[in-house]
């Protein structure tokens, strides 16, 4: 994308990295927003397929598991497009995960901080798709979606768990498909910043590729994210007949990526901890980006 915008997002962001300003951060918003409304609407009755690649996983059983510095195209097409995900381990260095921190420190000092049609704060927003790009995650979803790749504004987190807030908080078995709408070859990264799913709730993901939309009417229109167990119990048994579920335990910087024909849940856990930490984003190609939500240009 060499548009007007995104050269002055290239610009600002280096003006950032020098000296961090609400200001910049919140032009960066800003301009991300009207260059993804931009890109939507040029591209969305686009092609939504995916990249043609061989499973490099092929015979694992399970979840497929890499180190950070071995995520490529091919690995995270592997993943996706035929075991259902792929468990990232060490996406997030150190330093990271302390910038994510202290984000999520200053969000929290100040009220959340969230901007309008988008999941968390300017600042924040800014750290997670820089540490994106440091961590080599963005420019592989950038190959795998296309030159079109957009994020989905209200789903880009950093997200603060609490024990006693959230004790009961937990979505059953479902698709994020029924939420967002259709079938599109999305890519999520749910990221620990503390540990998730050892000493506290996590994921657990069905480690097979899952072509078809179950247990959501889509004429009843978008499922609610409480939707309550969409799979029903035969649809279920059908899913982990050869492939049992995995629970995920995730150290801080480990990440699981998985798109949103993915059958996973929220397991439950006692809490030991009295938080955890996490980043949730989603990435869209601009044919296949859901009708209702906020486009942000990365």
């Amino acid at each position: 994308m060499n548009s007007a915008q995104m050269e002055a997002v290239r610009s600002l962001t280096k003006a950032n990295r020098q000296r961090c300003s609400p200001e910049t951060e919140a032009e960066l918003v800003r301009l991300r927003m009207a260059e993804g409304r931009r890109l939507f609407e040029a591209l969305r009755d686009g092609d939504i397929a995916p990249v043609e690649c061989e499973d490099i996983f092929a015979g694992c059983t399970g979840l497929p598991e890499i180190a950070g510095e071995d995520l490529t195209v091919i690995a995270l097409a592997s993943g996706l497009l035929y075991h259902g995900g792929l468990l990232v381990r060490g996406l997030y260095d150190t330093d990271q995960l302390r910038r994510l921190q202290a984000a999520a420190d200053i969000d929290q000092a100040d009220d959340g901080g969230t901007v309008q049609n988008l999941g968390c704060s300017a600042h924040t927003l800014f750290e997670l798709l820089e540490i994106y790009q440091e961590s080599g995650l963005l420019d592989v979803v950038r190959t795998y979606l296309g030159s079109s790749a957009l994020l989905f504004g209200e789903r880009a987190k950093l997200r603060r768990h609490e024990r006693l807030r959230d004790k009961y908080a937990a979505i059953p078995w479902h698709q994020d498909a029924a939420f967002f709408g259709r079938k599109s070859y999305a890519v999520n990264c749910w990221a620990a910043v503390s540990s998730c799913g050892e000493e506290n709730p996590g994921l657990s993901i069905i480690p097979c590729r899952n072509g078809e939309l179950r247990g959501w009417d889509p004429s009843d229109g978008h499922a609610p994210l409480d939707y309550g167990r969409s799979l029903s119990s035969t649809a279920f048994d059908d899913l982990i007949r050869e492939c049992p579920p995995v629970d995920c335990i995730l150290q801080p910087g480990d990440a699981v990526i998985f798109d949103e024909m993915t059958a996973h849940q929220t397991f439950a856990r006692p809490w030991k901890r009295d938080e955890q930490l996490v980043t949730i984003s989603w990435f869209f190609r601009a044919a296949g980006f859901p009708e209702w939500g906020t486009p942000l240009a990365v």
